[in-house]
């Protein structure tokens, strides 16, 4: 079945006045946001912006290629080859790149990337297309995803949404906001709180696989201004996406991916214009969000800010720093989370030991695709 890269063979030469964006478009620049584009890439919007046929020579000529090619075990080692093929291509090669910004707070538990591509092409207006950037394999990654089910507002929330704002009041023509993963969350909590007049400028928003919210987000008048302009969507054993609520309407789709690497959307199969849909979610990814959430569900606020900081405090001491690495010796780490969580009160340390049971059975069925990966 095809996947991203096929529909850049199949559809690179047609330019977007012809067929306008579609929602393998929407994934294809989510894949490629996770490259690091430090150095090669201004700050600034800018409609005038380096093309991203000139961001992909920068790209591949930088002295450290090697360096910002490497993505680590769970970002397919593909996504730097994809570049390249976006520039070359007609529909792609003339999208204006400009509004990167990249940082990391270890204290704060933030990271957050975003960048901004422009098209007026062809076009009666420009429109703007936004992507947050994802998280990956690492354990702090999957932390800041947990963060989301408690917080008010975590700080890539916060600096989604003051960049959305910065892009919209910069530059001329619609949106649309973009992210895989925890970048879907960002792409959509940004879309659902941008003022009422920068709202009316919002064509969609796409969240591909990313975590939930609260029960309460999708009653708020916000997102439901924006309810009818959401795309969600979903590989078939979703566990990313599973974590939280959601609003009824996502999108499963077909992928050839094992376990959680169906994250991955070179995994996705694709079409012309649109991903291969399936009827819903496969039994394993429902029994995984249904139980994880549960759990989470039953502490108050202050229960799980404490579930959350015990479960990856003792992760933490394995000293593994991913998913894969929590494979390799996971007899040796179960005995030291085993030990770290003696001193739990019961309801605590039962619910922090199912989840960490799911995170480990899930990872270890999945430890030659990680290796795979590397």
């Amino acid at each position: 079945m095809a996947n991203i890269v096929d529909y850049i063979d199949w559809r690179g030469d047609v330019d977007f006045s012809i067929s306008p964006f579609n929602e393998v478009d929407n994934i294809i620049l989510c894949q490629i946001s996770y490259l690091n584009f430090d150095g090669i890439l201004e700050s600034d919007f800018n409609r005038n912006g380096i093309t991203l046929r000139e961001l992909s020579e920068r790209f591949v000529s930088s002295a450290d290629f090697d360096i910002r090619s490497d993505l680590g075990a769970m970002l397919n080692k593909g996504t730097a080859a994809l570049l390249p093929k976006l520039g070359e291509s007609e529909r792609f090669g003339s999208l204006r790149v400009s509004g990167y910004v990249s940082k990391i707070d270890s204290e704060a538990e933030e990271q957050f990337c975003a960048v901004t591509y422009t098209c007026d092409k062809g076009a009666a207006s420009p429109w703007n297309v936004t992507v947050y950037r994802g998280t990956d394999d690492t354990i702090v990654g999957w932390k800041e995803d947990f963060n989301l089910g408690f917080m008010d507002i975590v700080p890539a929330q916060r600096d989604a949404l003051i960049y959305a704002q910065s892009a919209m009041t910069a530059l001329k023509g619609n949106f649309i906001l973009c992210g895989h993963s925890k970048g879907g969350n960002l792409a959509l909590y940004a879309a659902a709180n941008l003022p009422e007049k920068l709202q009316r400028r919002l064509e969609a928003v796409y969240n591909n696989d990313g975590p939930g919210f609260p029960e309460d987000f999708f009653r708020r008048p916000q997102y439901l201004a924006i309810r009818n302009r959401e795309h969600s969507f979903m590989p078939e054993n979703s566990i990313v996406g599973m974590l939280f609520s959601h609003a009824e309407g996502f999108v499963t789709v077909e992928s050839d991916g094992i376990g959680i690497m169906q994250h991955d959307p070179f995994t996705w199969h694709v079409q012309a214009r649109n991903f291969v849909r399936l009827p819903d979610l496969n039994d394993q990814s429902k029994f995984i969000g249904k139980t994880v959430n549960e759990w989470f569900d039953e502490l108050d606020r202050e229960q799980k800010r404490q579930f959350v900081e015990t479960v990856f405090g003792i992760l933490e001491k394995t000293n593994a720093t991913t998913n894969s690495e929590l494979a390799e010796n996971w007899m040796d780490n179960i005995m030291i989370m085993l030990k770290a969580m003696t001193h739990l009160d019961s309801k605590t340390r039962e619910a922090s030991w199912k989840t960490i049971q799911l995170l480990l059975k899930n990872a270890w069925e999945n430890k030659d695709e990680f290796r795979r990966h590397r």
